[in-house]
């Protein structure tokens, strides 16, 4: 199987489908990774803080008039004069906001500590018949721990110990002794104030830092610490949405079950490990200013009463400069970039949310809904196999712009559900999918024909131009396609041999009968390559070339004869180079033959050969046994393929065993032209002959001359073959 699985076109698209399934597996592995790291270091392998639940588009909206910042500002601090604020501002403010119509005040600041003006706050608290909400936080964001879906603030019995940061007796309590300094501060409230609710201000970070989640559900430090009996508190945004409805007091309590957190019959929304949810974001930094919906605390008694009437107002820092109460969050608006933005204001954006948290008149819920884990896996082993499917029947150019479009689409389409739907796909996991799998099945196919060319290479190279063996190297199906195991086809085939080299090689030195031989085969076979024929093969001084295998050619005939011209054309050029290194000049004799042959890659398990077989090449091989010196002798198939261009005179006198001289005719080619219409040109026959008497009577060595010449196996041809067949006929028997 594995010896096999080595021909890309026939199994392209099961080795495309086994990548894409390790691929998907592994890009599924990684978004569980994301998913652990952001739930906690524990089990965490690999932080990618990679979060496809970015949108990718502008959401930027009108968060509407449910919600109000009121933000403690520069503005504000410059005109109080210092920060903190006094506490009896806030006393004026929380007066100002209830007789404006507000539905609910939640105070995003932090009332731990006491100061000299908590008088004036705290009755302005007893007093109020609004829902306030107050501030609970952990001391810092390295004190919360996650546990079974709660996040726990650390207190001081808690290990390591945190700072409880409640908010002081005097403000959520009705006692008399509330505001008694000597009082015991951490003691439960005996008159709790039923309008004043805790709400957590703890914020989640992800892997990367930034704040994509709200914490639901709360311990609170006071637990841990056995000062208070409350288990549980709200978020600071869903505390002031329940504060906001009718007879909150009574209202079921946030209950989460099977990953969903479920708020009586109103709504649910889903929750991770942590129990938190995803906060749908209005819009970037400021949205709510941009759309008037803040006012500064400045502000608050000079502002028209209609800006407060019926919202939840949120009173906090906002962008305080020295005051770091900025988080980075992601926004759809914000180009997919995050952006720091106001504690008060991400506490606001989960306010509006839950607002919009039930689906009226044809409006989609606000709740966002993650993608499910299943859908994700489908997802990514779908892309992963229709990508790999697609790519590896196409070509790489194809591949790319299909990939290329496909990803668009996906996006365009998972963007919509997202924009339409408050849904929250997962791009990022089915991009890196469908991006690795056309990777690695071009990859895999650019090796495979990469080593498909370098096996064309090693198996044409010594017989080709290199011309034709690059063209050959792009075939489609490389080795596989050219070699496939012997095919019948029609070839022409041309041997050259030396005439007399047996004889004239015994009486030579070894050394020069090799290096004769090897400007000989060189000179020869460049010759044959400029006519595009293939070398078959050397045996010994002589040299089967064919045409037509492995690339069709139609003229093949033609190209064979014209590469017989030149081979004895350049005969002189070679007598030079063989004089010029002490070596006898030579001669060679040349058949040409055309007709069906078996062609392919032929041979033993040891050493495979692409050559060609059967009746038409061993005729040509007779050929050229039997051509005299600087002829050509060609069969009547291929003289019937270039009648046009050659002329030809008919050999008689030859008999070839096993075929019959009424059927079977030889002829010796005497001219050639350029086209039809061309005039004729005198094979060079004549030239190449004193051109060889010229360089044999420079040679030193006549011995080998003589026995080259005796070693002899040229016929007479032409007008010399008719004389001597009239001698035979007329002398006596």
């Amino acid at each position: 199987m594995g010896r096999n699985i080595r021909y890309w076109y026939t199994y392209r698209t099961a080795v495309a489908v086994v990548l894409a399934l390790l691929l998907s597996a592994a890009i599924y592995w990684l978004y569980t990774q994301q998913v652990t790291c952001d739930a906690g270091p524990a089990g965490c392998l690999v932080k990618l803080s990679v979060h496809p639940e970015d949108r990718l588009f502008a959401n930027q909206t009108d968060p509407g008039p449910g919600v109000v910042i009121v933000g403690i500002d520069n503005k504000t601090v410059q005109h109080a004069g210092t920060y903190p604020i006094s506490r009896d501002q806030y006393a004026n403010a929380l007066q100002v906001l209830e007789n404006d119509g507000a539905l609910v005040v939640g105070l995003d600041v932090e009332f731990h500590d006491a100061t000299q003006n908590d008088a004036a706050l705290a009755r302005a608290l007893a007093a109020t018949k609004i829902p306030v909400v107050l501030s609970y936080p952990a001391s810092v964001l390295e004190d919360l721990q996650s546990h079974s879906g709660t996040v726990v603030q650390a207190g001081p019995s808690s290990t390591p110990p945190g700072i409880d940061q409640a908010p002081l007796r005097a403000f959520r309590c009705l006692d008399p002794d509330a505001l008694n300094p000597k009082a015991n501060q951490n003691a439960p409230c005996a008159q709790p104030n039923p309008n004043i609710v805790l709400g957590s201000t703890d914020l989640v970070l992800d892997a990367d830092g930034v704040v994509r989640r709200i914490p639901l559900f709360v311990q609170p430090a006071c637990f841990a610490a056995q000062t208070c009996t409350s288990a549980q508190i709200d978020t600071f945004g869903f505390a002031a949405y329940r504060a906001s409805l009718p007879g909150f007091q009574t209202l079921p309590a946030l209950q989460e079950s099977g990953g969903m957190a479920t708020f009586g019959s109103a709504f649910s929304m889903s929750v991770d490990s942590k129990g938190s949810t995803l906060i749908n974001y209005s819009g970037p930094p400021g949205n709510f200013a941009h759309f008037g919906h803040y006012v500064s605390l400045d502000d608050v008694g000079t502002a028209p009463a209609s800006t407060f009437k019926g919202a939840i107002v949120l009173i906090g820092a906002y962008n305080l400069s020295g005051v770091n109460d900025e988080q980075l969050v992601t926004t759809s608006a914000g180009s997919n970039a995050t952006l720091s933005m106001a504690g008060v204001e991400i506490h606001a954006n989960v306010v509006q949310m839950l607002l919009g948290a039930q689906a009226v008149g044809g409006s989609p819920s606000k709740l966002l809904t993650p993608e499910p884990a299943w859908l994700i896996l489908l997802l990514v082993f779908l892309l992963g196999l229709a990508t790999a499917v697609g790519v590896s029947r196409v070509s790489v150019l194809w591949g790319l712009a299909g990939t290329i479009a496909a990803l668009v689409v996906f996006t365009f389409a998972m963007s919509a559900l997202a924009s339409f739907g408050n849904f929250v796909p997962d791009v990022f996991h089915p991009w890196l999918v469908v991006a690795l799998t056309y990777a690695g099945v071009t990859a895999y196919r650019f090796l495979y024909e990469d080593r498909e060319k370098r096996k064309v290479t090693a198996i044409f190279g010594q017989f080709l131009k290199p011309e034709i063996v690059e063209q050959l190297a792009k075939t489609r199906r490389g080795v596989d396609d050219i070699l496939r195991g012997g095919e019948r086809r029609d070839i022409t085939l041309l041997f050259v041999d030396i005439r007399g080299f047996t004889s004239m090689s015994e009486s030579m030195e070894p050394p020069d009968v090799t290096e004769l031989v090897t400007t000989y085969l060189d000179h020869l076979s460049g010759l044959i390559f400029k006519w595009d024929g293939t070398v078959d093969k050397y045996v010994g001084d002589e040299i089967m070339a064919f045409w037509n295998a492995p690339r069709l050619q139609d003229n093949h005939a033609l190209l064979a004869v014209r590469c017989a011209y030149d081979l004895i054309n350049h005969a002189p050029e070679l007598e030079q180079m063989l004089l010029a290194k002490g070596l006898p000049p030579i001669r060679w004799g040349i058949g040409i033959n055309s007709g069906p042959a078996v062609v392919g890659n032929m041979g033993s398990r040891s050493r495979i050969q692409y050559t060609a077989l059967g009746d038409t090449v061993n005729t040509a091989a007779r050929f050229c046994a039997n051509a005299p010196a600087f002829h050509v002798l060609i069969g009547e198939e291929t003289y019937q393929m270039c009648k046009d261009y050659i002329a030809v005179d008919l050999v008689p006198g030859v008999q070839l065993k096993g075929k019959s001289a009424e059927t079977f005719r030889i002829y010796v080619v005497t001219a050639i032209r350029e086209s039809p219409a061309s005039p004729w040109v005198q094979f060079p026959t004549e030239m190449a002959t004193q051109a060889h008497h010229t360089f044999t009577s420079h040679y030193t060595q006549q011995t080998v001359i003589a026995a080259g010449e005796s070693g002899s196996r040229d016929i007479l041809v032409g007008e010399a073959a008719e004389q001597a067949l009239a001698q035979r006929g007329s002398s006596p028997n």
